[in-house]
């Protein structure tokens, strides 16, 4: 009886020590929800503070061009899984990074806006080889 508690016990020692586990992480890049705050912006209209207050601050980077300015907001999402193994790890990342470009005017106007959507329903894959 003694050494089947011994089997028994190094047996789930062995599992154990074997099997670790599951993880997931989901980071949000910025403010993932962009798209959505600046479906209200109109070109030729909307003013830079209106579009700074849609986007909830200021963007990522400003690029001068003569007289105008090209504002880029950079948002998206990553999820990542893994398999956590003593003996293998398997794990797999999904990332999606999008642009909103906006180009102001020399008045402070939105002279034009293209929102990215590459992050837009970015999917969980839970096979880490292939598609």
């Amino acid at each position: 009886m003694r050494g089947s508690a011994y089997i028994i016990a190094a047996w789930l020692a062995t599992a154990a020590i074997t099997l670790g586990g599951c993880s997931w992480n989901r980071n949000q890049i910025n403010q993932a929800d962009l798209e959505r705050r600046v479906a209200g912006v109109v070109p030729g209209q909307t003013t830079v503070a209106e579009l700074e207050a849609m986007a909830g601050g200021p963007p990522t980077s400003i690029t001068p061009i003569g007289a105008k300015q090209l504002y880029a907001y950079t948002y998206g999402d990553a999820k990542s899984e893994a398999l956590t193994l003593l003996i293998i790890n398997i794990g797999k990342t999904n990332l999606g990074i999008d642009t909103a470009l906006f180009l102001i005017d020399e008045n402070g106007i939105v002279e034009s806006a293209r929102v990215g959507q590459n992050s837009k329903d970015l999917p969980w894959e839970w096979w880490a080889f292939g598609g």
